[in-house]
């Protein structure tokens, strides 16, 4: 029994350095499903999201590409048609999701942490509306599918900003050496 205690108090330590702060989430998935899934998973690791460019008809989303730091993914969806490209200022974060979706995406808005929202697509359908599940949280990057030339659905998944970390208390900035 003795033993047993010990063994747990020579433990502990270990077991809560090994211990970390989850903040990621995930929210979706939105619309229809089908078609070939994607996920800009990864991608993220380049830097935060500092840019969109949608394709939209008067209808739907027809494809999605995200620019995270200098670096734009791959496009998801419709490649033929002209896009809206929005750039976020340095700082800046997407922290709140809304949208309508159907068989397809209808429409996307995004809010950032500066107070602007970016508008896509027409406001038909069904209705979702998203936040981080943790605060000090933004949008690192999305998942979801599309099927010819239109996205059929969409995830959002939420994780501390790129270049900081979890300190127990809050989010520290981590400084380059």
């Amino acid at each position: 029994m003795y033993a047993l205690v010990a063994f747990a108090l020579l433990m502990s330590p270990v077991l809560s350095s090994e211990i970390k702060t989850r903040l990621s989430s995930f929210s979706g998935e939105f619309g229809g499903g089908s078609g070939v899934a994607f996920t800009t998973s990864g991608e993220h690791s380049y830097g935060p999201i500092t840019g969109l460019r949608i394709r939209e008809s008067t209808s739907y989303i027809l494809g999605i590409q995200i620019r995270f730091g200098s670096r734009w993914s791959q496009v998801y969806g419709s490649t033929s048609s002209s896009y809206l490209e929005v750039t976020l200022n340095y700082g800046e974060h997407i922290t709140q999701a809304s949208g309508k979706y159907s068989t397809y995406i209808n429409e996307l808005i995004f809010l950032t942490n500066q107070g602007r929202m970016f508008r896509f697509g027409q406001p038909s359908g069904s209705c979702f509306n998203l936040f981080p599940l943790h605060s000090n949280t933004v949008l690192r990057y999305i998942s979801g599918r599309y099927s010819g030339s239109y996205i059929t659905s969409i995830g959002f998944h939420w994780d501390k900003p790129h270049g900081y970390v979890s300190n127990g208390v809050g989010l520290a900035q981590i400084q380059a050496s």
